[in-house]
């Protein structure tokens, strides 16, 4: 024998949790002579009857209550069924390209991808730490960090962190050669030289109203801030570096900050992505970070 459509075993259902005919074609929106004629199909289609129906009760047969608790648990599953479905589109999946500083995302990026993939599953996530500027559009990265000055363009910049330039060195540089008291102090020391901007090759920095330009001079010239870091960690020189990127080894007393009176231009952090649609890996990620940073 065939199931049953499941509208009938539903309009069952109905009946028997609501006690009527009538409120069960209420909640069904369909008529009372409807449920009456759908009951009636599936009591044939079964070949028993499973109400008792008079003019003022009703009550289940006995075929009836088992029919009813097999159809009532199985119903449940399919809602559930439904339930989970709906939820899994809800939830961030597919993959999620994104472009970071390669000092930045070692500080900023990749301790915190473990926890953030624990927690989305369904993201794979293509993190390419890069101090190039990438092109979005034609690498298809769909969200990219960039330190520095946003320049005009057709990207959506969101700052996320204040940053500005600072100058460090290592304790142990400093108790060698002396620690800076002036600016001019440091034509006399060893300098790391940073090719990856114009600010790395001429430092400009800012007391106040007070701006003051200087050429570092120095044995090494480096194109990205992780060596630059990694040099002056190890007692090489100072480096002239955003302190977002300088800001772990400060706190666990690797480098110290020189002549804090002067830094760099205040810039930023900024999140860029080629256009304002984000997707729901993208807002997630974007959402986890910032609850980090904070």
């Amino acid at each position: 024998m065939n199931a049953p459509s499941l509208h009938l075993v539903q309009t069952f259902v109905a009946v028997v949790e609501h006690h009527s005919f009538a409120r069960a074609a209420d909640a069904l929106g369909i008529t009372p002579s409807s449920v009456s004629r759908f009951i009636k199909t599936l009591e044939q289609h079964l070949g028993t009857p499973l109400l008792n129906r008079t003019t003022r009760a009703m009550s289940l047969t006995e075929s009836g209550k088992r029919y009813f608790s097999e159809c009532h648990q199985a119903l449940l599953q399919l809602r559930n069924a439904a339930e989970t479905v709906r939820d899994e589109q809800k939830l961030p999946y597919g993959e999620l390209v994104v472009s970071a500083p390669v000092a930045f995302g070692h500080t900023h990026i990749v301790p915190y991808l473990r926890a953030f993939l624990a927690a989305h599953p369904r993201v794979q996530l293509d993190l390419r730490l890069t101090d190039d500027y990438a092109d979005l559009v034609a690498d298809g990265i769909m969200l990219a960090f960039r330190i520095g000055r946003m320049k005009d363009s057709s990207l959506i910049a969101h700052k996320m962190l204040e940053n500005r330039r600072i100058l460090v060195a290592a304790p142990a540089y400093l108790e060698k050669r002396g620690v800076p008291q002036a600016l001019e102090d440091l034509n006399q020391h060893e300098c790391i030289v940073s090719s990856a901007s114009q600010d790395g090759l001429l430092w400009r920095l800012f007391s106040g109203a007070e701006e003051r330009t200087l050429a570092p001079k120095g044995s090494v010239k480096v194109d990205n801030a992780d060596a630059a870091r990694r040099l002056c960690t190890d007692a090489h020189g100072i480096a002239f570096h955003s302190a977002v990127t300088m800001a772990a080894a400060i706190a666990a007393g690797d480098l110290v900050q020189v002549l804090p009176q002067w830094t760099g231009r205040e810039t930023g952090v900024y999140c860029v992505r080629p256009n304002r649609h984000i997707g729901p890996a993208a807002a997630v990620f974007l959402a986890f970070l910032s609850s980090r940073w904070r």
